[in-house]
């Protein structure tokens, strides 16, 4: 049998396959489940826990994760254009579902198959870029270009989406998603014809029991960071039953890894290439400083009217910075620029944001004070996961290139931002409830502030129409409400001054690690990302 040796149709030009390829990446940022934005309305939709929501929208990244290994069988033995278009369609499907069938749990399992379609999609449109543009083989090049495309779709998908989402019903985002998911099919129809370019392989190779192994691990260990503030974390058994199950199921995992012919996920890699393990262990400390974006979230939160125009003039704001840092860095260390340098600069900006966030943190605050702030971040996080990227990437044989993908976005969207949500949300609560009892002993009579504010507050309701009683009581309610706001402000200036410190240190400390600088870019590394 004669297989093809593109997956396009004969009359697709060459001037079109690359942007078309761009065009399917940037609208797959348009596919959306759960996200920030709609978090809040959905808790309120449904009547249910913010923690719940949260927990719902960690199943994307999971699904993300685990699909990685599955794909690379499944496009072995689908046809690529039958693949794409089965995920397509079942996008559409699943957000369809979403949109119109009210039943919460819907939305976990909607949220979890939506990341893992999303990511084998986004996988083959990788694949089919670096065939269009060779120089992205350069594996800096490559992160450069790749990661400032998807920045940019994801930033654009946040502009667009949320005044949509402000005027109309938050469910419309997944009309978005279904609209997006349509004409990425419409356009893979055009494109890519329904030859088989590869002899077919049987799905009985994979780890099927690891898969659900892992997805089970993951699905715990959200579960115990997400829900541990609001049930006192080990104190309720539920907690100490989750960290059980994700410490039972973890260890079959790595130990039927090990067993197995064809393993899940070959951990091996980590052994065999030592900028694997160094790589990843620094993604997992970007992420505790990318987690920080939480601390603006709330901060706004209290601050500014109208959250979802607030996003988009952030969004705005972080696009800008995507698009110089993380082109910039790609082409800086194409040209070979020490990674050393590269990472203790971008700590460094972590640092200075954070800086100037502590020092802007008021109750009358306006979205101007932030935007130097949000640039360092944005300039950061380009830096930071560019550098280490290609540092991990570097001279990995392609034959465990996906194993080494699979332990890069296990430890950054599962490890690293799971973690670094929950540290900043305990750390919040926990600061701003100290805080508040600090603030609530100087409450008593002998204030005279406190007795000044109270009686003010108080003629302020009596001239509303409220008896005295009434009136007391109103105006003891707002004044909580001024001091709940105050500890939160207190907290939040705490804990960003305290990060700011680490991103220092962290600065410091990357450029004691020779490691960094271990290889150059060698000619048996240009090969197909995918």
């Amino acid at each position: 049998m004669a297989y093809a040796l593109s997956p396009y149709r004969f009359f697709v030009p060459r001037t079109v396959k690359g942007p078309a390829i761009i065009v399917l990446i940037i609208l797959q940022s348009f596919v959306l489940g759960i996200t920030s934005t709609t978090a809040s309305r959905l808790a309120a939709f449904y009547g249910i826990a913010p923690e719940t929501v949260t927990w719902f929208s960690q199943a994307g990244a999971i699904g993300m994760v685990a699909i990685i290994p599955v794909y690379y069988r499944l496009r072995m033995y689908f046809r690529k254009s039958d693949l794409l278009q089965l995920a397509l369609v079942l996008q559409v499907v699943l957000s369809l579902l979403c949109f119109t069938v009210n039943y919460a749990p819907l939305l976990l399992i909607g949220n979890f198959f939506i990341g893992m379609l999303k990511l084998a999609c986004l996988l083959d449109f990788i694949s089919l870029l670096t065939n269009e543009y060779p120089i992205m083989r350069h594996r800096a090049l490559f992160y450069g270009i790749y990661y400032t495309i998807a920045r940019f779709g994801g930033e654009l998908a946040n502009i667009l989406v949320n005044p949509v989402l402000e005027a109309d019903d938050w469910r419309d985002i997944y009309l978005i998603s279904a609209a997006a998911a349509g004409v990425c099919m419409l356009l893979c129809v055009c494109l890519f014809h329904r030859q088989r370019m590869q002899r077919r392989v049987p799905l009985y190779q994979v780890d099927w029991l690891s898969m659900l192994l892992f997805v089970a691990a993951a699905f715990l260990f959200a579960y115990m960071l997400t829900y541990g503030k609001t049930l006192d974390w080990f104190e309720d058994d539920t907690i100490v039953y989750a960290l059980a199950g994700c410490v039972i199921g973890t260890s079959l995992f790595i130990y039927r890894q090990f067993q197995v012919k064809r393993p899940f996920w070959n951990l091996r890699v980590f052994r065999l290439y030592r900028q694997v393990p160094l790589g990843i262990a620094f993604m997992v400390v970007l992420y505790v400083f990318y987690s920080t974006n939480m601390l603006f979230n709330y901060y706004a939160g209290y601050n500014f009217r109208g959250e979802e125009n607030y996003l988009s003039q952030v969004a705005v704001i972080t696009l800008c910075a995507y698009l110089v840092s993380f082109p910039l860095t790609g082409w800086l260390l194409y040209k070979g620029a020490q990674r050393r340098a590269m990472l203790s600069l971008g700590f460094l900006f972590y640092g200075g944001s954070l800086y100037l966030f502590c020092n802007n943190i008021q109750t009358a605050a306006t979205v101007d004070a932030l935007v130097v702030p949000f640039l360092l971040q944005g300039m950061a996080y380009g830096l930071v996961l560019t550098t280490l990227s290609t540092f991990t990437a570097t001279n990995v044989p392609r034959h465990m290139n996906g194993d080494r993908v699979m332990g890069s976005l296990s430890f950054r969207y599962i490890i690293g931002s799971f973690a670094g949500y929950s540290l900043y949300s305990n750390w919040l609560f926990r600061g701003t409830a100290t805080h508040a009892a600090a603030l609530s002993e100087h409450l008593t009579a002998d204030n005279p502030l406190y007795g000044r504010e109270l009686g003010n507050f108080r003629a302020l309701y009596q001239s509303h129409g409220m008896d005295l009683q009434h009136a007391t009581l109103a105006a003891q309610a707002m004044i909580r409400q001024k001091l709940q706001l105050q500890a939160m402000l207190a907290s939040l200036r705490g804990v960003a001054m305290y990060v700011a410190i680490l991103a220092v240190i962290a600065a410091v400390l990357v450029l004691l690690v020779r490691r960094f600088e271990m290889h150059e870019i060698a000619a048996r590394n240009k090969y197909k990302i995918v």
